[in-house]
């Protein structure tokens, strides 16, 4: 009894299955991210509005916000090997983080970023912060 049928039956179905894991990781990609990022405007109630632009260079600029003390800037990552970056303007002051950046964030559900007087605070669990920016200003 011949062996190459079972060699080929192998072959195809390691094949298919290669193909169709690649292709639902590509769709994962590209349809709704793995990764959800939140700004939160952390300032006092009557502060002024703070001005957030995103981007990556898969996904292009993700538009300008603006936020208030209370909001929550969401937006998912739709590609996992990009850094994100988010440059704010609050005033006269001005900051940029690195918002999603792979080897840090990858295999959290979530990214909060809490935007406060005194900088920008980073959390996983929407709980425990660390201080990554500070504003700057000219």
């Amino acid at each position: 009894m011949s062996t190459a049928p079972n060699y080929l039956a192998f072959f195809l179905v390691v094949f298919f299955s290669f193909s169709a894991s690649k292709a639902l990781g590509e769709h994962k990609q590209q349809n709704g991210g793995v990764t959800t990022v939140h700004i939160i405007d952390g300032m006092a109630k009557n502060s002024e509005v703070i001005q957030v632009r995103c981007s990556s260079s898969s996904a292009g600029d993700l538009g300008q916000r603006t936020i208030r003390a209370g909001d929550n800037y969401v937006w998912s990552v739709k590609f996992e090997k990009d850094v994100y970056y988010c440059a704010a303007v609050w005033g006269r002051y001005f900051a940029s983080v690195h918002a999603f950046e792979p080897e840090r964030d990858t295999g959290h559900g979530t990214v909060f970023w809490l935007v406060k007087e005194n900088g920008f605070f980073l959390s996983w669990d929407n709980s425990s912060w660390v201080k990554k920016a500070d504003w700057e200003t000219e």
